[in-house]
């Protein structure tokens, strides 16, 4: 994955807008990936706005890596992605671990 993950702001939710530009995707592109993807986000809806968390994002970011770097069909990301989901909330801590570190460096 190539994406830097220390491009994701330090904030509790994200609009739909705000995840479009961090990992620069269309937002068309996002609700297409929220709707076969279903599971696999924890999308909050506050008034009638889609609310993303940072690990909806880093999610995103997988599901990209797999249609665009690795050319995986919808079918076969999808299979893929439920397989590495197990691993997921894991690495999530890991990651959020490391971003507390940084900040104290």
């Amino acid at each position: 994955m190539d994406f830097d993950l220390g491009k994701i702001p330090n904030k509790k939710y994200f609009s739909i807008q705000e995840v479009s530009e961090i990992l620069d995707i269309e937002t068309h592109t996002i609700r297409y990936w929220e709707k076969e993807f279903a599971n696999s986000f924890s999308i909050k809806r506050i008034g009638n706005r889609r609310m993303f968390q940072q690990k909806d994002i880093i999610n995103l970011v997988k599901v990209k890596n797999l249609l665009k770097q690795e050319k995986m069909t919808i079918k076969g990301a999808r299979e893929k992605f439920k397989n590495d989901k197990k691993i997921d909330s894991v690495d999530f801590k890991i990651i959020k671990e490391l971003k507390e570190i940084l900040k104290i460096l």
